[in-house]
């Protein structure tokens, strides 16, 4: 309906029914309009901009009355017809304000990243670019030099791992503000040289690994089965840790990893040798307090209840990660394909192949056998089935 957009029509305009929206078109003013719906009396224009229909929001009532629409109207028509998109400039506007916080809360809002990424990727930023946090994407964009110079400065610092660490995560970040901004400039990190720092070789030759299988003898019985566990399963730190009582089932040999690297969704079955039932079952008979659900499977008089450090000078640095490359080796030694091998170590799927495969349990299984079997062995030790520890192979022979 045409009619002068007064702030009595504002005000008494009948409010349409639910779901509905009702359009008063100035009679004045061609392209000036109130509509109203059931919770909002809205002003808007509406004009050709470079050959295309255009309709922009002015403001609502009553934070603006109808005399404000009015001469916002006017002035916006006018641009408008000039060639000016409004909506265009107000999304310009918006991209030239995010900032890094924006962008890292909306990365961090809009990714499946469980609780210790989140956390990581918040700490590299406030520890490394606390400065860069309120400042605009765009001013960091067009800063390329300052880019590069902020990298090498970290490199020099803190050293050439933490560095390229530190700015995988802001590239990250950036392009997430990039795709809800276009406006914005091209990454930053594009002129940056990354160390692109290589896997480390892990030593496990013959002499190395025999003193190790000695030396984690003599450990704590929680710490010495810990580090088994992990040598025997190339589990993750973490993981590994965390592992509770209540995610094992020793009668149908497997273990429930709810929540490793790539979070909830990347949950997975442990397949559990006979040497690593006998481990977690020794765990829980020799601690009574596991028997209650939830409890850590490796416990520690710390803040979270288990093993969290896991350095153990003892071993020689041969300890977390480090343990599942050790495994990774090793596995393949004994004969276990590589295929099998991915899925023991809960890798993600490389190619669209490998996606539409599924292995079974008891498939898997058997290769974990083989693994542990000839894990134990370079390790110099013997497990007889039914008991743990397992025993040095120099006294299973005496």
């Amino acid at each position: 309906m045409k009619s002068k957009i007064t702030q009595a029509l504002v005000e008494r305009a009948p409010a349409p029914d639910r779901g509905k929206s009702a359009l008063h078109a100035d009679s004045e003013m061609r392209g000036f309009y109130l509509i109203v719906t059931p919770t909002k009396r809205s002003f808007y224009v509406q004009s050709l901009v470079n050959g295309k229909q255009v309709r922009t929001k002015l403001g609502d009532h009553p934070s603006m009355d109808a005399k404000q629409a009015r001469d916002a109207a006017r002035k916006t028509l006018v641009e408008m017809r000039g060639g000016a998109n409004p909506n265009e400039e107000r999304r310009k506007a918006k991209a030239r304000g995010i900032t890094l916080r924006d962008a890292l809360d909306l990365h961090l809002a809009a990714k499946p990243l469980s609780l210790r990424t989140k956390e990581d990727y918040r700490y590299c930023c406030d520890q490394y670019l606390p400065d860069w946090l309120d400042r605009a994407l765009a001013e960091l964009g067009t800063d390329r030099a300052g880019v590069r110079e902020r990298h090498r400065r970290i490199t020099e610092k803190h050293g050439a791992s933490t560095a390229d660490t530190v700015f995988r995560i802001f590239r990250a970040v950036y392009n997430r503000g990039l795709r809800e901004h276009p406006e914005l400039p091209a990454n930053p990190t594009a002129n940056v040289d990354y160390h692109g720092l290589r896997r480390r070789k892990v030593d496990s030759n013959a002499d190395k690994l025999k003193a190790w299988g000695k030396a984690v003898l003599d450990l704590h019985p929680v710490r010495r089965d810990l580090h088994l566990f992990m040598i025997l399963t190339g589990m993750r730190r973490t993981s590994a840790c965390e592992a509770r009582v209540v995610d094992l089932d020793i009668g149908s040999k497997r273990l429930h990893v709810p929540k490793p690297k790539g979070g909830a969704q990347r949950a997975f079955d442990l397949a559990l040798s006979d040497a690593l039932s006998d481990l977690l079952g020794h765990r829980l008979r020799e601690s009574p307090r596991l028997q209650r659900k939830g409890q850590w499977l490796f416990p520690a008089d710390s803040k979270s209840g288990h093993v969290a450090e896991v350095a153990q000078h003892e071993l020689g640095g041969l300890t977390g990660h480090a343990l599942r490359h050790c495994y990774s080796t090793l596995a393949v030694e004994a004969g276990v394909p590589l295929l099998e091998l991915k899925y023991l170590l809960n890798h993600a799927a490389s190619n669209v192949t490998m996606g539409y495969i599924h292995v079974g349990h008891d498939h898997l299984l058997k290769y974990q056998q083989t693994a542990s079997r000839h894990v134990l062995e370079r390790l110099g030790l013997v497990h007889e089935p039914g008991t743990w520890p397992p025993r040095l192979k120099e006294q299973a022979d005496d």
